[in-house]
């Protein structure tokens, strides 16, 4: 560690950013907020009542909605977090919900599903805080519940865009859904079927002696496609006294890659070496869940089940060949199979002040894996019983939990849960083994708002990772010439989180945010060395991770009616001991620093909107026991224009990145490993893409 570390700057600066923010928004809402409507009125930002505020569909007609998905993104402070990809119902909890329940799909976003809802249905759209945040979705700070009028009319919308590669080809993509009423239910059906990537990466890459000289380079040419296509199908209503939700999807991809590198020696015209390769996979995935929800005794109970699982067949290939020799290749071939069941069973009841809700769920998560690694000519391959991996891996989950939502007094609200987590993970063939595993999880956040407009929050909470299934199997990198063993020994990380909070609103859409956080873990994952030899991921005993975010919405009338300007801007340090060196280094592959704002320009009188966009990341290194890996900063920009002057209809053009963009990636071996610190090669690659251009229209019908 440095004398002052990132750390003790982080949060020195922080209370500066926190001081900032107090004197700078009292300025920004005299100044930036645009002459208009009072709060009472329609369009005006909604007043907070019992922690909610209800935004009717004419806050909206600025921008002239056409579904629910553009109407939420809409909401000033508000993003949509489609919560953790993981196993069962508890964690992959996200902040929107539709007339009350969030939806059973895992397999589609949040904005699938809202792009999916007409916005002429939508009666209105509520944004709850604080305790009413966590009596519908308990661990979310703001929550959106989009409420649907009662007779739906049936409508339908269609949406095709054209994106426009450097190349010369067109992606194309289509979506389309209609909804009616039937048996008196509300049913929907969707079709979304797109060439998703065609991406061609040009540039050179070379190998570099530890002082820096070339001793080979050369062009490469590395081009990817993915395609793929999907039905949904949604269901609601109700039985009697019953509601009822169900849905349903299927969806097939397919992607394949080929990419070529043609090396020369110094001053040499005529190539020594050319390495190829390609990659081929394809997806199957279908998914059919659902729940049921009606009073119980006084409590409103509700079960919820979901059934589904998905089939990968992919193919890794790479020769690395001396002209004039023999090629020679490696392969690596895997097939497997997910598949997961869940039932979750919740009873809520408010009590005066208190919103308790309590239940539990349980989950069976499989992975059945075989993965086979041949050497051959290209043509003809020889698999050694060695090379082939075979594996089934399962856990039975359950899980308790009782929370209370407490709202001690207007200004002050409490959120408190306690979960149970029991698990057990068995794996089968030559490295089989049986593990349980018990975590309790508590939380606490409270938000207090001493003075209208302003949001205090703070929030404590231990988090316990999932083990990846894909991690007990053995996987290949071929064409970066790098294998990892599965490692039956693994632990879950655990990290006791916390976060302090304060948030400023103003005006109709002013807002800005600045958190703090602060992460310790345990039994963090990175790869380490096994004892054969090879790489696995595997556990370190502590690690820790900090930083803090800002975000805002900053309406500009002040410099002109109908600018905007919006953004956020993350920043991390993290710190764990090197299994391999035994110093403090950052986290593998994590990227610390995340920027990105765009500005908008709405002239609703005209039916226009337009903006400009920014995103930047920072680079960021991935440690092997024998490498490290480094990539450049990347940043990239666009522009767009919409108009909805014709009835029914959407028009937008924009472009991404029309100088195109350079990706940068500096790959370092040592010998024997990153202990000796002594550099055997590196090896820098530049690979650059075209920018695009797209045109995409919407209609509802």
């Amino acid at each position: 560690m440095t004398p002052i570390s990132y750390r003790t700057l982080a949060f020195a600066l922080a209370p500066l950013v926190l001081v900032g923010t107090f004197c700078l928004t009292p300025a920004l809402a005299q100044t930036a907020a645009s002459p208009g409507p009072t709060s009472g009125a329609a369009n005006a930002l909604p007043d907070l009542v019992d922690g909610k505020r209800t935004f009717q569909p004419a806050y909206f007609t600025d921008i002239l909605p056409q579904t629910a998905a553009d109407m939420v993104v809409r909401i000033p402070g508000f993003n949509i977090d489609d919560g953790e990809s993981v196993r069962g119902f508890g964690g992959a909890a996200g902040n929107v919900l539709i007339d009350g329940s969030r939806p059973t799909s895992k397999n589609e976003g949040l904005f699938s599903i809202l792009a999916r809802i007409p916005a002429g249905n939508v009666e209105k759209i509520e944004l709850l805080e604080g305790a009413a945040a966590g009596a519908l979705a308990p661990g979310k700070s703001l929550v959106v519940n989009v409420i649907r009028k009662a007779n739906n009319k049936a409508s339908g919308k269609w949406e095709v865009q054209a994106t426009g590669m450097g190349s010369g080809r067109i992606k194309p993509k289509l979506d389309t859904s209609y909804t009616t009423k039937l048996g008196g239910f509300n049913v929907t059906t969707g079709l979304h079927a797109e060439i998703e990537n065609v991406e061609d990466f040009i540039g050179y890459e070379g190998l570099l002696t530890p002082s820096g000289v070339y001793t080979e380079r050369g062009p490469n040419d590395d081009r990817s496609r993915s395609k793929y296509a999907q039905a949904t199908f949604a269901m609601d209503g109700k039985i009697g006294e019953t509601k009822l939700n169900a849905n349903a999807s299927y969806m097939e991809g397919k992607f394949s890659r080929n990419w070529v590198h043609v090396a020369f020696r110094p001053n040499a015209i005529v190539p020594f070496r050319v390495d190829e390769g390609k990659e081929e996979g394809s997806t199957r995935r279908w998914e059919i869940g659902g729940d049921l929800e009606r009073d119980v005794a006084g409590w409103t109970g509700k079960l919820a089940l979901l059934a589904k699982a998905t089939e990968d067949e992919n193919l890794d290939l790479a020769g690395f060949n001396t002209v004039g020799q023999t090629k020679n290749f490696g392969r690596f071939i895997a097939d497997s199979t997910n598949e997961e069941r869940v039932a979750r069973l919740t009873f809520k009841k408010k009590f005066g002040a208190h919103q308790i809700e309590t239940g539990g769920e349980l989950a069976y998560n499989s992975l059945d894996f075989v993965g086979q690694y041949a050497e051959g000519n290209g043509i003809v391959f020889v698999v050694r019983p060695s090379d082939i991996s075979s594996t089934e891996v399962s856990e039975n989950r359950k899980e308790a939990f009782i929370s209370d939502s407490w709202t001690l007094s207007p200004k002050l609200t409490l959120e408190s849960t306690l979960t149970g987590e029991w698990s057990t993970i068995e794996q089968t063939g030559t490295s089989g083994k049986k593990r349980s595993f018990f975590y309790p999880k508590p939380r606490i956040k409270a938000a207090w708002k001493p003075h209208n407009g302003w949001t205090y929050r703070v929030e404590v909470e231990r988090v316990v990772g999932q083990l990846d299934f894909g991690a007990f199997a053995d996987s290949a990198s071929v064409g970066d010439n790098n294998q990892n063993s599965g490692n039956p020994e693994l632990r879950p990380e655990q990290v006791w989180s916390s976060l302090i909070g304060v948030e400023r609103r103003w005006g109709k859409r002013g807002v800005i945010n600045v958190s703090l956080v602060q992460e310790k873990f345990e039994d963090q994952l990175t790869l380490v060395p096994t004892r054969n030899g090879g790489v696995a991921l595997g556990n370190v005993p502590e690690a820790d991770r900090w930083g803090y975010n800002v975000s805002w919405t900053i309406p500009l009338a002040a410099l002109l009616e109908g600018l905007e300007i919006e953004g956020n801007y993350r920043w991390r340090d993290s710190e764990l001991t090197d299994p391999i060196t035994n110093q403090t280094r950052p986290f593998s592959g994590w990227n610390g620093k995340n920027f990105n704002t765009n500005i908008t320009y709405e002239i609703p009188k005209k039916k226009l909107r337009m903006g400009a966009w920014y995103w930047r990341g920072n680079n960021n290194r991935e440690y092997r026991p024998d490498q490290t890996f480094l990539w450049d900063t990347i940043q990239n920009w666009g522009a767009w224009i919409e108009t909805k002057a014709y009835k029914n209809l959407s028009l937008e053009f924009g472009v991404e990145d029309p100088n195109g963009t350079t990706f940068n990636r500096l790959r370092t071996d040592f010998t024997p490993n990153r202990r000796s610190g002594v550099v055997r090669q590196t090896q820098y690659r530049e690979r650059s893409k075209d920018g695009v251009w797209y045109l995409l229209v919407k209609g509802t019908f």
